[in-house]
């Protein structure tokens, strides 16, 4: 599975129907550069190519005019059938940007659909200090899920008592097959795997 956002390929913005964000909605976008004081919020200037799926493309008379606020906002891959008996890894790039008054409950989160739940595969938390819109790569082991099909879904999120500045984008999103003599791993408890450096990032936490 491979998209640069180019050419429409089936994403849905609130496939579930129960984002509550009043602005900043995901969607795919050639976007508009956003900044104040030098500092970058959303990018307008995707890794590769003119679009990407971020939050809200357009940039507005202000920082603050469409970027994510007092709620969660999400969009959904197509479905995507995953080949048994290998090595399975999601990559892409991706920015979470705030303003210094960010909190833990602002955030970024990627996540797997299955049909016996979903699986938090990336999660970066907002924290009090500016946050500048900076693509940075991504992976996940996805060979737990090999021979299933499941959906890739972005969240982004702010808490409306802070009045944060949040924005977030996506683009190059793959999902990698190596074929190997050994079966792929079992779901079953799988435990947190080996975190990122940097910002608060963990990797493949299966939520019930």
């Amino acid at each position: 599975f491979c998209d640069d956002f180019e050419t429409p390929a089936g994403w849905v913005t609130d496939r579930s129907g129960d984002d509550t964000a009043a602005t900043g909605m995901w969607e795919r976008a050639n976007p508009s550069q956003t900044s104040r004081y030098g500092v970058i919020y959303q990018q307008g200037i995707t890794v590769s190519g003119d679009y990407g799926l971020v939050t809200e493309g357009s940039g507005g008379n202000s920082i603050g005019s469409y970027d994510v606020d007092r709620g969660v906002t999400t969009i959904t891959s197509p479905s995507i059938t995953l080949p048994a008996g290998g090595t399975l890894t999601l990559e892409f790039e991706y920015y979470l940007a705030h303003t210094s008054n960010a909190r833990s409950s602002d955030f970024f989160r990627a996540w797997a659909e299955t049909n016996t739940g979903d699986v938090l595969l990336l999660q970066e938390l907002g924290y009090s200090g500016t946050d500048p819109a900076v693509w940075a790569s991504a992976s996940a082991d996805l060979s737990s899920l090999g021979g299933q099909t499941i959906n890739i879904r972005f969240e982004a999120a702010d808490d409306a008592a802070a009045g944060t500045i949040i924005e977030a984008g996506v683009d190059d999103v793959a999902i990698r097959f190596v074929e190997s003599t050994n079966s792929a791993p079992t779901i079953g408890s799988p435990g947190t795997q080996t975190s990122h450096s940097g910002d608060a990032i963990n990797l493949a936490i299966p939520v019930s």
